[in-house]
């Protein structure tokens, strides 16, 4: 799995100090460093920083978080969240990470592959 995704570009950027109310839907790659309160919808990885703050629904290929999530997450493929993360709201997903210490609030519902 890890290699797969090795080569996919991140192509959009929500930065630090950035604020978005909206539906955001991209083709490449995200990172979410800033605010963002809508849905996010991405073919690829959506990447959200340690300072990233997300109140949306999102659908994606892969996740990968220490941010805080608050929405239902849909992964194609996997799910990784590491401290200082958290999530509340439910996750559907192959695969789901979760390193020790990891706030999670919600349900987790595993697909087959």
């Amino acid at each position: 799995m890890a290699k797969k995704l090795r080569n996919v570009k991140t192509t959009s950027f929500l930065g630090e100090n950035t604020e978005l109310i909206g539906n955001l839907t991209v083709e490449g790659g995200l990172r979410i460093d800033g605010k963002l309160k809508g849905t996010i919808n991405s073919a690829s990885i959506v990447t959200l920083g340690d300072k990233a703050y997300v109140q949306a629904d999102i659908r994606a290929r892969a996740i990968i978080s220490s941010g805080h999530i608050e929405g239902n997450i849909i992964s194609a493929e996997h799910v990784q969240l590491t401290l200082p993360g958290s999530v509340k709201g439910a996750i559907q997903t192959r695969e789901l990470i979760l390193e020790k210490g990891v706030y999670f609030d919600g349900s987790c519902k595993i697909t087959e592959p």
